[in-house]
């Protein structure tokens, strides 16, 4: 009967981990879509989330943290609660980053709208499939969508890098305003940093899964 109770904490602690995931992924969209519309009004949504996320992962924490001290779980139940704390506390940290572009933008309200570097474009992109990969790793057991998600990382930094490099370049050429250039190279860190989380998502899950670490494995590493 103890087991049993466990297995339905553990199955309500998942769905609560489901629940930041969709919180999470909704402010991820809200926070594409202003970047795209450039509409500011879509900030009061992301700063909702964010207050929500907030909540959520304090709930989820202690909750987890309650079941490992009563229950004192081993092997895969155990890898699972702590897989499920760092996840959330990730998560809470991307929307922490749909804030601060938000932030960005409302600072750069002068300037709107602004004309975004292909590259930009590109990594709003990819931080969505990212964190889609990525929770799917975790709530469908994939190792497979683990493995694309991490393997997403490397060209965020590189379109993160190109935007740097390219808007300092305009700034020593004059053809292109500081401040604006600097928008471009902030919001730029907050999608690489997004998809660093993301990657961290799936990191979890891949231990969920396989019971490995793989922070400092090569992507070739995952596919043997």
């Amino acid at each position: 009967m103890a087991e049993r109770v466990f297995d339905q904490e553990l199955k309500q602690l998942k769905e609560k981990v489901s629940g930041l995931i969709d919180t999470v992924s909704q402010a991820v969209k809200i926070t594409a879509e202003l970047l795209r519309r450039q509409d500011l009004s879509l900030a009061e949504s992301i700063i909702s989330l964010e207050q929500e996320s907030d909540r959520m992962e304090i709930a989820l924490q202690q909750k987890a943290s309650t079941l490992m001290a009563l229950h004192q779980p081993v092997a895969r139940d155990l890898r699972f609660l702590l897989a499920s704390m760092n996840l959330a506390h990730e998560l809470e940290r991307i929307a922490d980053q749909c804030l601060n572009v938000s932030q960005r933008l409302a600072e750069a309200s002068a300037f709107l709208p602004l004309q975004w570097p292909p590259e930009i474009e590109e990594m709003v992109s990819r931080v969505e499939e990212m964190l889609r990969l990525a929770t799917g790793a975790y709530l469908q057991g994939s190792e497979e969508l683990a493995s694309q998600a991490i393997g997403q990382d490397i060209f965020l930094d590189d379109l993160k890098s190109a935007v740097t490099s390219q808007s300092l370049d305009r700034i020593n050429q004059k053809s292109i305003e500081p401040a604006r250039a600097v928008v471009y190279i902030l919001v730029s860190r907050h999608l690489e940093k997004i998809g660093d989380l993301a990657r961290n998502i799936a990191e979890e899950a891949y231990y969920l899964i396989k019971g490995e670490f793989i922070k400092h494995l090569r992507l070739t590493d995952l596919y043997h």
